[in-house]
């Protein structure tokens, strides 16, 4: 009978301390407590990739230098709003997003660069204090800075996010992670003219510009009607290139003429076209279809990929041109991006 007792006892008290060690973890786990113990806030981070580039790599940190974010109720109004330089978001592991109420959201980022042009870019919509709770999705567009339809200046690199139902839910004790990707609109062109007879060409004799009407975009990213734009050079100069005799093997230096410009996004089916006329009577020298002329140099290895796609991820394109001794383009032949495009007939 006593043995029977003392296991009783035994069971008893061993219960007694699972259940008082229970509680203990239950009274001190951060489902109970939430944030106020230490170590139990929840925490929202949002971080930033910039892999829609040609070397499928991430070059958030390299390339985009700041940030604004427009987050959306389920009814498209804007509920949060938030600036902040790259080298900010960087050092806290992503944007801090402590401050905003947990839940899902719909994300939308215009994101810009190394400054080029201060005020490159008319952002519309009402943000901040006096836009939260009226401002909609649809009000966060972007126009190219313009002036009569010209856009005189170098483009400072402006970059595009967007995510639907974004996940910001808190974790007690945890930091919640979420990742938008970027998209970048801008696109810079070097085009090179050189005279086949090796002539010197003045950068002077030549007026540049590219055509479009792809300097509205939607809070999508994707393009609004616009006025046709102008985007005129916005440096010229003289240049050396080597040239290779096909006779002695020879190598010589010839001068070129070099321009440089940066248009807004490219978009298939849109008629952005390259014009190069003598500067001293207004002829033109020459007039082809970027967007067309950019997807010939595509490649055998991206053929898989999407012609937005590759327009998206390829932001630079070199093209040289040759001339014969009266500033004519031979239009048999041109080299872009390294490629050399044969011509088989030249009605653009």
């Amino acid at each position: 009978m006593m043995k029977m007792l003392s296991s009783v006892y035994k069971y008893n008290k061993f219960l007694f301390h699972t259940v008082l060690l229970m509680l203990g973890l239950f009274f001190t786990s951060c489902n109970y407590w939430h944030d106020d113990q230490e170590g139990c806030e929840a925490h929202l981070r949002l971080q930033f990739v910039y892999d829609m580039n040609m070397k499928f790599a991430d070059a958030f940190a390299h390339e985009v230098k700041t940030v604004r974010l427009h987050a959306f109720n389920q009814n498209g109004k804007l509920v949060y709003t938030k600036t902040e330089p790259v080298e900010r978001i960087l050092a806290d592991g992503g944007m801090n997003l402590d401050d905003l109420t947990p839940g899902r959201y719909d994300l939308q980022v215009w994101a810009e660069g190394e400054q080029r042009h201060e005020g490159s870019y008319i952002y519309k919509g009402v943000d901040g204090d006096e836009g939260i709770g009226k401002s909609d999705i649809r009000d966060f567009q972007t126009l190219v800075n313009r002036e009569d339809k010209k856009v005189n200046h170098d483009l400072t690199p402006l970059f595009h996010g967007m995510m639907k139902n974004a996940d910001l839910t808190a974790v007690y004790g945890q930091t919640k992670t979420v990742t938008v990707k970027l998209t970048k609109d801008t696109n810079h062109f070097k085009v090179v003219l050189q005279q086949l007879s090796g002539n010197n060409l003045d950068p002077a004799d030549f007026d540049f510009v590219i055509t479009d009407n792809n300097g509205y975009l939607d809070y999508d990213n994707s393009l609004l009607a616009d006025d046709e734009l102008i985007y005129p050079a916005w440096s010229k100069y003289a240049g050396k290139a080597g040239v290779t005799s096909s006779g002695d093997g020879e190598q010589t230096s010839v001068s070129v003429a070099v321009a440089e410009l940066t248009t807004n996004r490219l978009v298939t089916g849109h008629d952005m076209r390259l014009h190069v006329y003598e500067h001293s009577t207004g002829k033109s020298i020459i007039n082809i279809p970027l967007v067309d002329y950019a997807l010939l140099v595509k490649g055998n290895y991206n053929k898989a990929m999407s012609d937005q796609e590759y327009l998206d991820r390829q932001d630079t394109y070199d093209l040289v041109f040759f001339l014969n001794d009266r500033n004519k383009w031979l239009a048999t032949s041109i080299y872009i991006n390294s490629w050399r495009v044969v011509l088989s007939h030249t009605d653009m």
